[in-house]
């Protein structure tokens, strides 16, 4: 059931920026990959040499790509040859074999609950009205940027507080819950006049608008996929097992997951402290106090 709002909005959701941008479908990850590969490779397959692709590897670093985009572009590119030569339109697989580019781990970097209350003090102040929205979403549900900027009033089923995602990064439909903050955010929303979505908004548009309401908020180091990153750790660190957290994030690999779940330094130091062996035969109490149910309180300097 769709939730009673105000009559249709001709406000656009990206305040002064170009309606035609707001406008269009968020590319997935594997539509950028295609659109660099033909770009790249603007001939038939046959004609693709592991010198070639070697030379569009070293070209795409020097642009300054990510080692993980160029790994993904050109699985696109091994999986399409791989193909050809298997279905016998081409003699031989000349990318067999090519090795993908070392990546560094995964990032760390996640929000203090001070930090997600300057930023969202700051998105308060951005050029468009649902920017706040967006991110109040991100944090509550860990959901990608597309995969927010894809959601639409019939996606939500708003009495059983879950949002289908039909158009995923792994290709696969899933489920993700809403929790009050999440609901709220989105039935906040007012429906546009000229399209279904919630969040009218394209992605370079979304993420220039996410980095400025970071710079205004003082916040250093942190980028639009990073609120993915916060959800994921505070989960984490309240409690939430592996397996749980892979449900929640949509991960195929639970190796993917483990990047997620580490612990800030108040949560080792409050975990640590829990359990004090070797004092009288006693042991501290396990329901210590803390500051929220997303991060134990850190010890007070006062103390």
């Amino acid at each position: 059931m769709i939730p009673p709002s105000a009559s249709p909005s001709s406000q656009t959701c990206g305040g002064s920026e170009s309606r035609a941008r707001s406008d269009r479908e968020p590319r997935s990850d594997g539509a950028e990959s295609s659109i660099n590969l033909k770009q790249a490779f603007p001939g038939a397959l046959r004609a693709i040499a592991r010198a070639q692709a070697e030379s569009h590897v070293s070209q795409r670093i020097q642009q300054g790509a990510a080692a993980s985009t160029v790994n993904r572009e050109m699985t696109v590119l091994k999986h399409m040859l791989s193909r050809a030569f298997r279905w016998e339109y081409l003699g031989a697989d000349r990318v067999a074999g090519l090795k993908p580019l070392r990546e560094p781990s995964g990032r760390t970097r996640f929000l203090s609950l001070e930090e997600i209350e300057r930023l969202l003090a700051a998105c308060e102040d951005s050029i468009s009205p649902c920017l706040r929205s967006f991110v109040v979403v991100a944090l509550n549900t860990g959901m990608r940027r597309n995969e927010i900027l894809g959601l639409t009033r019939k996606s939500v089923d708003w009495a059983n507080r879950a949002a289908t995602l039909a158009d995923t990064k792994n290709g696969e439909a899933r489920y993700v819950y809403l929790n009050d903050a999440a609901l709220d955010a989105l039935r906040s929303l007012p429906p546009w006049l000229d399209t279904t979505r919630l969040f009218p908004l394209a992605p370079n548009q979304t993420t220039m608008l996410f980095h400025r309401a970071v710079k205004r908020a003082g916040i250093e180091d942190f980028r639009l996929h990073d609120l993915r990153h916060t959800f994921a750790s505070y989960q984490a660190m309240s409690g939430v097992a592996a397996r749980g957290l892979q449900s929640l994030l949509g991960h195929k690999d639970p190796r993917m997951t483990m990047r997620y779940s580490h612990l800030s330094e108040a949560y080792l130091r409050a975990a640590v402290n829990g359990v004090q062996l070797g004092r009288g035969g006693q042991a501290a109490p396990l329901g210590t106090k803390v500051g929220t149910y997303l991060a134990p309180e850190p010890p007070s300097k006062t103390a």
